[in-house]
Protein backbone atom coordinates (compact mmCIF):
# COMPACT_ATOMS: atom_id res chain seq x y z
CA UNK A 1 0.00 0.00 0.00
CA UNK A 2 2.85 2.58 -0.11
CA UNK A 3 2.80 5.65 2.27
CA UNK A 4 -0.97 6.26 1.58
CA UNK A 5 -3.24 5.59 4.77
CA UNK A 6 -5.38 1.99 5.18
CA UNK A 7 -8.44 4.26 3.81
CA UNK A 8 -7.23 6.05 1.21
CA UNK A 9 -6.78 3.64 -1.34
CA UNK A 10 -10.38 2.73 -1.06
CA UNK A 11 -12.41 3.33 -4.28
CA UNK A 12 -16.34 4.06 -3.19
CA UNK A 13 -18.94 1.41 -4.39
CA UNK A 14 -21.24 2.60 -7.32
CA UNK A 15 -24.21 4.56 -6.66
CA UNK A 16 -26.89 1.84 -7.35
CA UNK A 17 -24.64 -0.51 -4.86
CA UNK A 18 -24.46 1.84 -2.21
CA UNK A 19 -28.03 2.15 -2.46
CA UNK A 20 -28.66 -1.28 -2.32
CA UNK A 21 -26.91 -2.00 0.73
CA UNK A 22 -28.12 0.95 2.78
CA UNK A 23 -31.81 -0.27 1.71
CA UNK A 24 -30.72 -3.53 2.99
CA UNK A 25 -29.08 -2.08 6.02
CA UNK A 26 -31.81 -0.52 6.91
CA UNK A 27 -34.24 -3.20 7.58
CA UNK A 28 -32.69 -4.23 9.67
CA UNK A 29 -28.77 -6.88 10.25
CA UNK A 30 -29.12 -9.75 12.12
CA UNK A 31 -30.28 -9.77 15.98
CA UNK A 32 -32.17 -7.13 17.36
CA UNK A 33 -34.05 -4.14 16.30
CA UNK A 34 -32.69 -2.00 13.41
CA UNK A 35 -30.25 0.53 14.54
CA UNK A 36 -31.94 4.72 14.54
CA UNK A 37 -30.49 7.48 14.88
CA UNK A 38 -28.95 8.52 18.75
CA UNK A 39 -29.00 11.87 20.44
CA UNK A 40 -26.56 14.24 19.69
CA UNK A 41 -24.92 13.32 23.33
CA UNK A 42 -24.10 10.16 22.18
CA UNK A 43 -20.13 9.50 22.30
CA UNK A 44 -20.35 7.65 19.34
CA UNK A 45 -22.48 7.36 16.43
CA UNK A 46 -24.69 3.77 16.39
CA UNK A 47 -23.27 2.32 13.16
CA UNK A 48 -25.58 1.04 9.88
CA UNK A 49 -24.40 -2.64 9.13
CA UNK A 50 -23.63 -4.07 6.00
CA UNK A 51 -25.87 -6.67 5.01
CA UNK A 52 -23.75 -9.52 5.83
CA UNK A 53 -22.80 -12.40 3.34
CA UNK A 54 -20.41 -15.01 3.62
CA UNK A 55 -17.74 -13.65 2.38
CA UNK A 56 -15.89 -15.53 -0.58
CA UNK A 57 -14.23 -13.13 -2.61
CA UNK A 58 -10.68 -13.09 -3.76
CA UNK A 59 -10.37 -9.78 -2.77
CA UNK A 60 -11.98 -5.90 -2.55
CA UNK A 61 -11.51 -2.88 -4.51
CA UNK A 62 -7.85 -2.61 -3.65
CA UNK A 63 -5.25 -5.16 -2.39
CA UNK A 64 -5.60 -6.19 1.20
CA UNK A 65 -2.92 -5.02 3.25
CA UNK A 66 -0.21 -7.65 4.25
CA UNK A 67 -1.92 -10.06 6.58
CA UNK A 68 -5.20 -9.61 5.87
CA UNK A 69 -7.14 -11.76 4.78
CA UNK A 70 -8.58 -11.04 1.36
CA UNK A 71 -12.39 -12.19 2.57
CA UNK A 72 -11.97 -9.97 5.94
CA UNK A 73 -10.45 -6.79 3.47
CA UNK A 74 -13.44 -7.17 1.15
CA UNK A 75 -15.91 -7.32 3.63
CA UNK A 76 -14.48 -4.49 5.90
CA UNK A 77 -13.96 -1.82 2.51
CA UNK A 78 -17.55 -2.89 2.07
CA UNK A 79 -18.67 -2.17 5.71
CA UNK A 80 -16.72 1.54 5.84
CA UNK A 81 -18.57 2.50 2.20
CA UNK A 82 -22.21 1.49 3.71
CA UNK A 83 -21.10 3.51 7.03
CA UNK A 84 -20.18 6.53 4.39
CA UNK A 85 -23.20 6.63 2.36
CA UNK A 86 -25.65 6.45 5.20
CA UNK A 87 -23.69 9.89 6.48
CA UNK A 88 -22.41 8.03 9.28
CA UNK A 89 -18.58 8.03 8.02
CA UNK A 90 -15.68 6.69 10.42
CA UNK A 91 -12.40 8.58 10.33
CA UNK A 92 -9.29 7.73 8.57
CA UNK A 93 -7.92 4.94 10.86
CA UNK A 94 -4.45 5.27 12.04
CA UNK A 95 -3.09 1.35 11.17
CA UNK A 96 -4.03 -1.76 8.70
CA UNK A 97 -6.66 -3.83 10.52
CA UNK A 98 -5.38 -6.77 13.06
CA UNK A 99 -5.87 -10.25 12.05
CA UNK A 100 -4.33 -12.05 14.71
CA UNK A 101 -7.21 -13.08 16.44
CA UNK A 102 -8.05 -16.64 16.69
CA UNK A 103 -11.10 -18.41 14.44
CA UNK A 104 -10.25 -16.35 12.02
CA UNK A 105 -10.78 -12.63 12.94
CA UNK A 106 -9.68 -8.67 12.41
CA UNK A 107 -9.98 -5.83 14.31
CA UNK A 108 -9.63 -2.38 12.96
CA UNK A 109 -9.22 0.71 15.53
CA UNK A 110 -11.10 3.49 14.42
CA UNK A 111 -10.78 5.06 17.96
CA UNK A 112 -14.27 6.09 19.40
CA UNK A 113 -14.82 2.59 17.41
CA UNK A 114 -13.34 -0.90 16.79
CA UNK A 115 -14.70 -3.15 13.49
CA UNK A 116 -14.89 -6.67 14.49
CA UNK A 117 -14.92 -9.11 11.80
CA UNK A 118 -14.96 -12.99 11.53
CA UNK A 119 -15.21 -14.96 8.60
CA UNK A 120 -19.09 -16.40 10.28
CA UNK A 121 -20.58 -13.24 11.67
CA UNK A 122 -19.20 -10.06 9.26
CA UNK A 123 -17.98 -7.35 10.38
CA UNK A 124 -19.55 -5.03 13.13
CA UNK A 125 -18.23 -1.76 14.97
CA UNK A 126 -17.88 -1.66 18.76
CA UNK A 127 -18.28 1.46 20.60
CA UNK A 128 -14.59 1.71 22.43
CA UNK A 129 -15.66 0.57 25.75
CA UNK A 130 -17.71 -2.40 24.39
CA UNK A 131 -14.72 -3.44 22.76
CA UNK A 132 -12.55 -3.21 25.61
CA UNK A 133 -15.12 -5.83 27.95
CA UNK A 134 -15.35 -8.17 25.01
CA UNK A 135 -11.22 -8.75 24.58
CA UNK A 136 -11.64 -9.56 27.81
CA UNK A 137 -14.75 -12.44 27.49
CA UNK A 138 -14.18 -12.96 24.07
CA UNK A 139 -14.43 -16.68 24.92
CA UNK A 140 -17.18 -16.18 26.90
CA UNK A 141 -19.53 -13.75 24.57
CA UNK A 142 -18.72 -14.86 21.03
CA UNK A 143 -18.30 -12.98 17.72
CA UNK A 144 -20.42 -9.61 17.65
CA UNK A 145 -23.66 -10.51 15.92
CA UNK A 146 -24.53 -6.66 15.02
CA UNK A 147 -23.10 -3.62 15.59
CA UNK A 148 -24.44 -0.65 18.11
CA UNK A 149 -28.30 0.02 18.22
CA UNK A 150 -30.51 2.14 20.13
CA UNK A 151 -32.63 0.12 23.28
CA UNK A 152 -34.57 1.53 25.51
CA UNK A 153 -32.49 4.66 25.44
CA UNK A 154 -29.30 3.01 25.98
CA UNK A 155 -26.73 1.24 23.02
CA UNK A 156 -26.48 -2.44 22.56
CA UNK A 157 -24.76 -4.80 21.02
CA UNK A 158 -25.04 -8.62 20.67
CA UNK A 159 -22.99 -11.66 20.39
CA UNK A 160 -23.29 -15.11 19.37
CA UNK A 161 -23.65 -15.87 23.72
CA UNK A 162 -25.07 -12.65 24.74
CA UNK A 163 -25.74 -9.18 24.86
CA UNK A 164 -24.03 -6.02 26.39
CA UNK A 165 -26.24 -2.75 27.13
CA UNK A 166 -24.20 0.70 27.50
CA UNK A 167 -26.31 3.02 29.36
CA UNK A 168 -24.86 6.80 29.04
CA UNK A 169 -27.12 8.02 32.60
CA UNK A 170 -24.65 5.22 34.20
CA UNK A 171 -21.45 5.84 32.35
CA UNK A 172 -21.25 1.71 32.82
CA UNK A 173 -21.75 -1.41 30.58
CA UNK A 174 -24.17 -3.82 31.63
CA UNK A 175 -25.79 -7.29 30.83
CA UNK A 176 -28.83 -8.25 28.94
CA UNK A 177 -30.97 -10.83 31.16
CA UNK A 178 -34.89 -11.53 29.17
CA UNK A 179 -35.94 -12.75 32.25
CA UNK A 180 -35.13 -9.30 34.79
CA UNK A 181 -38.31 -8.94 36.17
CA UNK A 182 -37.74 -12.20 37.99
CA UNK A 183 -34.17 -12.20 38.83
CA UNK A 184 -33.10 -11.25 42.27
CA UNK A 185 -29.55 -9.64 42.14
CA UNK A 186 -27.66 -10.15 45.04
CA UNK A 187 -24.36 -8.33 45.67
CA UNK A 188 -22.75 -10.13 48.47
CA UNK A 189 -20.08 -12.57 49.98
CA UNK A 190 -19.63 -16.62 50.51
CA UNK A 191 -22.59 -16.32 51.89
CA UNK A 192 -24.66 -15.79 49.08
CA UNK A 193 -23.13 -18.19 46.39
CA UNK A 194 -26.53 -20.19 44.33
CA UNK A 195 -26.27 -23.08 46.83
CA UNK A 196 -26.15 -20.77 49.97
CA UNK A 197 -29.20 -19.90 51.88
CA UNK A 198 -29.04 -16.73 50.45
CA UNK A 199 -29.42 -18.39 46.88
CA UNK A 200 -31.77 -21.40 47.77
CA UNK A 201 -34.32 -18.88 49.83
CA UNK A 202 -34.76 -16.53 46.80
CA UNK A 203 -35.09 -19.11 44.59
CA UNK A 204 -38.25 -20.65 47.15
CA UNK A 205 -39.52 -17.39 46.81
CA UNK A 206 -39.40 -17.56 42.88
CA UNK A 207 -36.97 -15.79 42.06
CA UNK A 208 -33.66 -16.04 40.15
CA UNK A 209 -30.60 -15.08 41.73
CA UNK A 210 -28.21 -13.19 40.31
CA UNK A 211 -25.56 -13.37 42.73
CA UNK A 212 -22.91 -11.02 42.12
CA UNK A 213 -19.86 -10.03 44.54
CA UNK A 214 -17.45 -13.02 45.81
CA UNK A 215 -16.22 -14.66 48.41
CA UNK A 216 -14.14 -13.34 51.32
CA UNK A 217 -15.09 -9.38 49.85
CA UNK A 218 -17.81 -6.77 51.90
CA UNK A 219 -18.24 -3.02 51.89
CA UNK A 220 -14.49 -2.59 52.86
CA UNK A 221 -12.79 -5.60 52.02
CA UNK A 222 -11.65 -6.99 48.71
CA UNK A 223 -10.21 -10.79 48.38
CA UNK A 224 -6.94 -9.60 46.34
CA UNK A 225 -8.97 -10.65 43.38
CA UNK A 226 -12.50 -8.85 43.73
CA UNK A 227 -12.78 -5.60 45.16
CA UNK A 228 -15.07 -4.08 47.89
CA UNK A 229 -18.62 -3.95 46.78
CA UNK A 230 -18.84 -0.08 45.66
CA UNK A 231 -16.10 -0.20 44.08
CA UNK A 232 -16.43 -3.35 42.46
CA UNK A 233 -19.88 -2.14 40.79
CA UNK A 234 -18.53 1.18 39.87
CA UNK A 235 -15.40 -0.21 38.09
CA UNK A 236 -17.56 -3.07 36.19
CA UNK A 237 -15.37 -5.83 37.76
CA UNK A 238 -19.04 -7.76 37.81
CA UNK A 239 -21.86 -6.44 35.45
CA UNK A 240 -25.30 -5.45 36.53
CA UNK A 241 -28.43 -6.75 34.63
CA UNK A 242 -29.78 -4.20 33.06
CA UNK A 243 -33.74 -3.07 33.31
CA UNK A 244 -35.82 -3.46 36.35
CA UNK A 245 -35.40 -6.67 38.62
CA UNK A 246 -37.26 -8.33 40.14
CA UNK A 247 -35.74 -7.53 43.50
CA UNK A 248 -32.12 -6.61 44.88
CA UNK A 249 -29.99 -7.75 47.65
CA UNK A 250 -27.52 -6.38 49.60
CA UNK A 251 -26.26 -8.97 51.98
CA UNK A 252 -23.08 -9.07 53.83
CA UNK A 253 -20.67 -7.43 56.20
CA UNK A 254 -18.75 -10.11 58.27
CA UNK A 255 -15.94 -10.06 56.14
CA UNK A 256 -15.65 -5.88 57.46
CA UNK A 257 -15.29 -7.29 60.90
CA UNK A 258 -11.76 -7.73 59.86
CA UNK A 259 -10.32 -4.09 60.57
CA UNK A 260 -12.40 -1.46 58.81
CA UNK A 261 -14.22 0.51 61.92
CA UNK A 262 -17.93 1.79 61.72
CA UNK A 263 -16.80 5.02 59.92
CA UNK A 264 -16.11 3.61 56.94
CA UNK A 265 -18.24 0.62 57.12
CA UNK A 266 -21.31 2.98 57.03
CA UNK A 267 -19.59 5.32 54.19
CA UNK A 268 -18.98 2.43 51.65
CA UNK A 269 -22.23 1.42 52.66
CA UNK A 270 -23.87 4.25 51.55
CA UNK A 271 -21.60 4.63 48.45
CA UNK A 272 -23.42 1.38 47.13
CA UNK A 273 -26.89 2.08 48.40
CA UNK A 274 -26.48 5.49 46.17
CA UNK A 275 -25.32 3.53 43.07
CA UNK A 276 -27.36 0.75 43.83
CA UNK A 277 -30.28 3.33 43.76
CA UNK A 278 -29.14 5.45 41.02
CA UNK A 279 -28.89 2.13 38.73
CA UNK A 280 -32.09 0.58 39.87
CA UNK A 281 -34.38 3.56 40.64
CA UNK A 282 -37.39 1.45 40.88
CA UNK A 283 -36.27 -1.95 42.22
CA UNK A 284 -37.26 -3.03 45.43
CA UNK A 285 -33.98 -2.82 47.99
CA UNK A 286 -33.78 -5.13 50.78
CA UNK A 287 -29.90 -4.70 53.23
CA UNK A 288 -29.52 -8.48 54.63
CA UNK A 289 -27.12 -8.15 57.64
CA UNK A 290 -24.70 -10.12 59.32
CA UNK A 291 -25.28 -14.45 60.59
CA UNK A 292 -23.93 -14.82 63.36
CA UNK A 293 -24.66 -15.82 67.38
CA UNK A 294 -25.53 -12.39 67.99
CA UNK A 295 -22.39 -11.04 69.71
CA UNK A 296 -19.51 -9.56 68.67
CA UNK A 297 -18.48 -7.59 66.00
CA UNK A 298 -20.50 -8.96 63.64
CA UNK A 299 -23.52 -8.52 65.05
CA UNK A 300 -22.74 -4.71 66.00
CA UNK A 301 -21.76 -3.98 62.16
CA UNK A 302 -25.77 -6.18 61.56
CA UNK A 303 -26.91 -3.09 63.77
CA UNK A 304 -24.92 -0.70 62.06
CA UNK A 305 -26.38 -1.59 58.72
CA UNK A 306 -29.75 -1.48 60.18
CA UNK A 307 -29.55 2.04 61.01
CA UNK A 308 -27.90 2.50 57.57
CA UNK A 309 -30.91 0.84 55.96
CA UNK A 310 -33.55 2.97 58.34
CA UNK A 311 -31.67 5.92 57.16
CA UNK A 312 -32.16 5.28 53.64
CA UNK A 313 -35.45 4.17 53.61
CA UNK A 314 -34.55 0.57 53.06
CA UNK A 315 -35.87 -2.96 54.17
CA UNK A 316 -33.44 -4.52 56.64
CA UNK A 317 -33.56 -8.50 57.81
CA UNK A 318 -31.59 -8.87 60.47
CA UNK A 319 -29.78 -12.46 60.93
CA UNK A 320 -27.33 -11.47 63.83
CA UNK A 321 -28.54 -14.35 65.51
CA UNK A 322 -29.68 -16.91 63.22
CA UNK A 323 -26.69 -19.19 64.42
CA UNK A 324 -28.18 -19.32 68.33
CA UNK A 325 -31.82 -18.76 67.92
CA UNK A 326 -32.54 -21.74 64.96
CA UNK A 327 -29.73 -23.94 66.24
CA UNK A 328 -27.34 -23.67 63.41
CA UNK A 329 -24.24 -23.84 65.32
CA UNK A 330 -23.59 -26.93 65.08
CA UNK A 331 -23.86 -27.23 61.38
CA UNK A 332 -21.09 -24.13 60.85
CA UNK A 333 -18.47 -26.06 58.96
CA UNK A 334 -15.44 -23.62 60.25
CA UNK A 335 -16.99 -21.48 62.95
CA UNK A 336 -18.12 -19.03 60.41
CA UNK A 337 -19.36 -20.72 57.14
CA UNK A 338 -22.19 -22.99 57.54
CA UNK A 339 -22.07 -26.43 56.08
CA UNK A 340 -24.39 -27.36 52.72
CA UNK A 341 -26.59 -29.16 55.71
CA UNK A 342 -26.17 -25.75 57.60
CA UNK A 343 -27.09 -23.58 54.26
CA UNK A 344 -30.13 -26.34 53.55
CA UNK A 345 -31.58 -25.81 57.11
CA UNK A 346 -31.10 -21.99 56.98
CA UNK A 347 -32.51 -21.53 53.30
CA UNK A 348 -36.49 -21.68 54.78
CA UNK A 349 -35.61 -19.58 57.26
CA UNK A 350 -34.56 -16.93 55.04
CA UNK A 351 -36.96 -17.27 52.10
CA UNK A 352 -39.99 -17.27 55.46
CA UNK A 353 -38.53 -13.63 56.56
CA UNK A 354 -37.70 -12.23 53.50
CA UNK A 355 -41.18 -13.00 52.42
CA UNK A 356 -42.43 -11.53 55.72
CA UNK A 357 -40.16 -8.39 55.44
CA UNK A 358 -41.47 -7.85 51.30
CA UNK A 359 -45.41 -8.29 52.69
CA UNK A 360 -44.86 -5.38 55.04
CA UNK A 361 -44.47 -3.16 52.43
CA UNK A 362 -46.29 -4.63 49.61
CA UNK A 363 -44.65 -5.97 46.33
Amino acid sequence: MGSESPGAVRRVLGAAAVAAAVAAAATGCGAGPAPQSPPAAAPAVPPMDAPFEPANAEGGKTPPPQGVPAQAWAALENFLDVRTAAGAPLPEPAADPDCSLPGPGCTWDFGAETLVWSAGTGPRALRAEIYDRWKSSVRSLGWPVTSEYLFGGDYRTDFEKGSLIYVPRLGRIMDWNPAVEKAAVVIGDSQAGHDTWVGKGLASLGYTPVILGAGGTGYTQGNGTVDNYPSALETEQWLMPWGDPGLVVLQGGGNDAYGADNTQIRQNALQLIREVKRTYPRSRIVVVGVIGDGTGRRAEIDDLLGRVAAEQGLDFLSPRNWWKRYSLTSKLADGLHLSQAGHTAAAPVFARELGAVLKQGGD
